[in-house]
């Protein structure tokens, strides 16, 4: 007789925008612009600087955040169910006050993961940040395709204990939230973050330095103006138009690259499992 093994269960299909979209390796290339959106936020800010180890690790750092990201898009069940678990156990020591007064946050203001308006922003930075990054790296998306999307990431926001009535309505909606936290100074870049930046774009390590330049002028040219400025990052005007033409050149030549380049490995992983 012979036995049948069970298909592995995932929460997200393969024709899912949130598979379709994230499946993109040149996307990794916003992960530092991601961080420092994140960052921006005084609360997160704080809490990374006085409970991570990005200064001793930081590209360890930055490694894990995105597999547990990734995990928790092409993972199985079981494995989202132990990345979140992971998530949790890193970050729930995280809470403290903050040492300063920062946009519209005094010094002295309680910061904790658990914090609905502390977890959507990160929330929101992911979103946004896959979805923009699509659009300048692979290609535009359609606002079906955006919505479908960030209904697919409410899923994570739960997990991240973000309950419904917090989240924004549709990804319009979430846009706006972005907009009004950094015109409001519910976001705003404090000392913390200005210190952390240069290690989380591996700034701060010699010879890497140099190589990942390129990169990290490429992540702080993407960040919204406003954020640019407060965290003293100037973008001169040929930059600009380097970024533009790089951008344009990655959505010309992507469609030729061979799969196993272009997608990421744990997207071509879950693709093989519901396939054997």
């Amino acid at each position: 007789m012979v036995s049948v093994v069970d298909k592995p269960e995932f929460f997200f299909s393969p024709d899912s925008a949130i598979w379709q979209i994230n499946r993109e390796r040149v996307l990794q290339i916003t992960g530092g612009r991601v961080l420092l959106m994140q960052i921006a936020h005084p609360m997160v800010a704080e809490a990374v600087f006085n409970h991570s180890y990005v200064f001793d690790k930081p590209l360890l750092r930055l490694h894990r955040t995105l597999s547990l990201t990734l995990a928790m898009v092409f993972g199985t069940k079981s494995e989202v169910e132990k990345a979140v678990a992971d998530i949790d156990a890193a970050h729930r020591p995280a809470v403290g006050k903050l040492n300063e007064d920062i946009g519209k946050h005094q010094a002295g203001a309680t910061y904790n993961p658990r914090n609905p308006r502390q977890a959507l922003w990160v929330f929101a930075t992911l979103v946004e940040g896959a979805i923009s990054g699509h659009e300048a790296l692979v290609a535009p998306l359609s606002d079906t395709q955006k919505n479908e999307f960030y209904q697919n990431a409410a899923s994570i926001a739960h997990w991240m204990h973000i309950r419904d009535s917090y989240l924004p309505e549709n990804y319009t909606a979430l846009l706006n939230y972005i907009d009004d936290a950094i015109d409001s100074g519910e976001v705003a870049v404090g000392t913390a973050a200005r210190k952390i930046a240069p290690f989380i774009t591996a700034q701060t390590i010699p010879v890497i330095s140099w190589i990942s330049y390129p990169v990290h002028r490429f992540s702080i040219g993407l960040l919204p103006e406003s954020l640019c400025e407060q965290y003293g990052y100037n973008i001169t005007n040929i930059e600009k138009t380097m970024l533009a033409r790089a951008c344009q050149l990655s959505r010309l030549t992507l469609p030729h690259i061979p799969k196993r380049l272009r997608f990421v490995p744990e997207y071509r992983r879950a693709m093989q499992l519901l396939t054997d």
